[in-house]
């Protein structure tokens, strides 16, 4: 009987929910709970300066943020950071992808190569990278003063004009291979069947590209470009080591204006309004994600 009963449970439908919601409820306590208490201590008054003060209920974070002008120009900044970082990426792994797509002498090394950068902390990347952007003894400035030796030092973390695509260009680095992995895996899907086809017809190698790598490689491009997307929004180590992002700088995004109304300015309440704010952000981005995803898996 014992085992007749344990065999229906076994063939029952929700059987393999039944087996998931153990991982599903530690999840939602630890990821879930954190989310729900961010949520309420956003509308609440709470500033670590001022302890005595009654903790009142209301609207007043979200108020002040709709209306605070550096929020948005942290927006604004977090767009660009992410739109640099992802369309470099994507370009650079696009192109490392089609350059080992087929195999060759050593391409297996040139592949783990490629791969590398990914493997490595973001905060020991940024730290490497800061000593090559140092304006007085950076490889970089070295370089430069090869090709344009009345320039001058350039200080590339310091400048206004140069901090944030320096910056973007660390996060590339360290980034891009995620977009090789993906549109490398995907480009060995697609039928070599097509290109013999499209040579026999004439296509130069452009024309393959653009009428047959690109259609075939559309869901793929989507999914990772969304993936980096996140990734990109919510990068904080290699700005902060880097630029300190204090208030009101230009490479302030709206994580680490969070951190600044937390820990620099002590204000628990409207830092968690500015969380919710990027929560809300993140799952649109997510949300895209998954819709690609299931379109992907629908073809």
């Amino acid at each position: 009987m014992l085992k007749s009963a344990l065999n229906a449970f076994a063939d029952g439908d929700w059987f393999p929910y039944a087996m998931v919601a153990p991982a599903v409820l530690v999840l939602g306590g630890i990821i879930g709970a954190p989310i729900v208490q961010a949520v309420l201590l956003s509308f609440q008054d709470v500033i670590l300066t001022r302890p005595n003060q009654a903790v009142t209920w209301g609207l007043h974070n979200y108020q002040r943020l709709v209306t605070d002008p550096d929020v948005w120009w942290a927006v604004y900044r977090s767009g660009l950071y992410m739109l640099g970082t992802v369309g470099g990426s994507m370009l650079v792994g696009g192109l490392a992808a089609l350059l080992t797509r087929r195999a060759f002498w050593g391409s297996a090394w040139v592949r783990v190569i490629f791969v590398l950068p990914w493997g490595i902390p973001a905060i020991a990347a940024a730290l490497v990278w800061g000593v090559m952007y140092d304006a007085n003894f950076g490889v970089l400035n070295r370089l430069v003063s090869l090709i344009l030796p009345n320039l001058g030092n350039i200080e590339w973390l310091l400048d206004r004009n140069t901090v944030l695509p320096s910056l973007i260009v660390i996060q590339i680095w360290n980034e891009f291979p995620i977009a090789y992995l993906f549109l490398l895996a995907g480009l060995q899907t697609i039928d070599e069947d097509l290109y013999k086809a499209a040579t026999m017809d004439g296509a130069n190698p452009v024309q393959q590209f653009l009428h047959i790598t690109v259609p075939q490689m559309r869901y793929v491009g989507g999914i990772t470009a969304m993936l980096l997307a996140i990734f990109s929004f919510k990068s904080f180590a290699i700005i902060f080591v880097l630029t300190g992002g204090g208030p009101g700088h230009i490479t302030e995004t709206l994580v680490i204006q969070t951190y600044n109304e937390a820990f620099r300015s002590y204000n628990f309440s409207y830092a968690a309004a500015l969380s919710v704010l990027s929560l809300v952000i993140s799952s649109i981005l997510v949300f895209v994600y998954v819709r690609l995803l299931i379109r992907s898996d629908a073809r």
